[in-house]
């Protein structure tokens, strides 16, 4: 992986918590499941029991990251592609 800030180009729902997703410099789609991540964050619960919000996920900020059309206490629920790419591409 390169210093490159990571950016999303294509995002599509793939199942109720699945994400397939597209950096900018890929060739190829990452299939992410995103269940453990909305599990374990009260910022994401909404996500948990709603896929018909989950499936409406957009590409944010010029593919700085992915956003639902839920708003949190928090503000907009999204994530950034830094952290998508993090979980497409352990270390």
């Amino acid at each position: 992986m390169s210093d490159d800030v990571a950016r999303v180009t294509k995002v599509r729902p793939a199942g109720e918590r699945v994400l397939h997703i597209r950096f900018a410099g890929d060739r190829h789609d990452h299939k992410l499941d995103l269940t453990g991540l909305i599990a374990r964050s009260a910022h994401f619960a909404p996500l948990m029991d709603d896929p018909a919000s989950f499936a409406k996920v957009a590409i944010i900020e010029d593919g700085l990251g992915v956003a639902w059309p839920i708003q949190t206490k928090w503000g907009r629920l999204d994530v950034s592609a830094s952290t998508l790419r993090r979980i497409a591409v352990p270390d």
